[in-house]
């Protein structure tokens, strides 16, 4: 029996990466046109479930293939520290090392890293970074560092991303690829000792069009050796509303409804959704909703039965508060990821299935 080639669990790679080609294309692109490149410093945004992750991953890996050492990282305490242990575990291919030796370090044409000397530890991080980068550019290849959940409450985030400046300015061979929600981005924008992290290139994680979501349900299967009814197919990804998460989450649930029939039928689709639902609720909605306040929830609930988009004022009459204290609710929901602006004045949810989920809870 073909095993289920999809993967909805956290940060886990799909096995057909659609929609996302020329983001990963314009990343490795920056890769390749040497330092100054300004693909080389590029932010990835987009709420829960929009692959935010599972795109770093993938660029990473295929950075890898190119010849550069990745340093993969999520913004928490201790990270500064992760870099420099991931970097030299990822670069110890570059040089030979003695058998059951264990690399404590990384030289190239007298260039040397060695963590257990005492001069080494004490040296600070910028400086211990530059030797390994340093060394890896001696062999013609360099660092990615990418980071997840980016938050600028992070010190160490905001130490990083200020000495990776610096790297930039020395013309060494380093790249940063951070990705975040909406609100955390926008708090490391306007944080005063990094705020130029603006200038780095911005790519915010939409739905795929349902092209691409059909693709990225058919060719999964078809690789695996099964196939999938046309109005199967149709549902299936009618139903992701192109959201990455819930592609992975319907195709899973689709799949194996009955794993030994070659073809997934209409029956088998429509029986995944109704699995999808109930895991979309529990791993994204509830979580997200119990986040919220008591106002912002009830912003949310008024929005719910507007078919396409609502108007702040409408907003702010149905609630009976003023305009302002609605603006407010509303630039709070958007850097929750929650929802964003639909032209002047005017919001509409981001996250799919959102405003079922409000709907059946009244």
């Amino acid at each position: 029996m073909p095993t289920n080639p999809f993967s909805p669990a956290f940060g886990s790679e799909p096995a057909y990466l659609a929609g996302r080609e020329a983001i990963v294309a314009d990343f490795l692109e920056g890769l390749a046109g040497g330092v100054g490149d300004p693909n080389r410093s590029t932010i990835l945004i987009g709420p829960r479930g929009s692959g935010k992750t599972a795109l770093i991953n993938h660029i990473a890996t295929a950075a890898s293939a190119q010849g550069w050492v990745s340093a993969r990282v999520t913004a928490l305490p201790g990270m500064l520290e992760a870099v420099i242990e991931q970097a030299l575990e990822a670069g110890e291919h570059l040089l030979p090392a003695p058998a059951g030796a264990k690399l404590t370090g990384l030289g190239a044409f007298g260039v040397t890293v060695n963590m257990d000397r005492p001069e080494a530890r004490s040296a600070s991080w910028r400086s211990q970074v530059a030797r390994i980068v340093d060394a890896l550019g001696e062999l013609g290849s360099g660092l990615l560092i990418t980071v997840d959940e980016v938050d600028a409450k992070q010190a160490e985030l905001v130490r990083l991303v200020a000495d990776y400046q610096h790297f930039v300015s020395e013309g060494r061979a380093v790249a940063l690829l951070m990705a975040g929600l909406p609100g955390k981005v926008l708090q490391m924008f306007t944080h005063r000792s990094i705020s130029f992290v603006r200038r780095a290139f911005q790519h915010r994680l939409d739905p795929l069009s349902q092209a691409d979501a059909r693709l990225a349900l058919r060719v999964p299967i078809e690789s695996a050796g099964r196939s999938i009814e046309p109005k199967a197919l149709d549902a299936a990804a009618a139903f992701s509303r192109g959201f990455p998460f819930l592609i992975q989450m319907v195709g899973y649930q689709t799949w194996r409804q009955h794993p030994g029939r070659e073809v997934i039928s209409a029956q088998d689709a429509a029986d995944g959704i109704r699995a999808s639902q109930e895991s979309m609720d529990a791993m994204i909605l509830d979580t997200t909703v119990q986040e919220l306040s008591k106002g912002d929830l009830e912003f949310l609930t008024a929005m719910k039965d507007d078919p396409d988009f609502s108007t702040i004022a409408d907003l702010a009459a149905r609630l009976r508060i003023s305009p302002s204290s609605a603006g407010q609710r509303r630039i709070r929901l958007i850097k929750a990821g929650v929802i964003e602006e639909y032209g002047r004045g005017q919001v509409r949810f981001t996250l799919p299935l959102l405003r079922e989920y409000l709907q059946r809870a009244e």
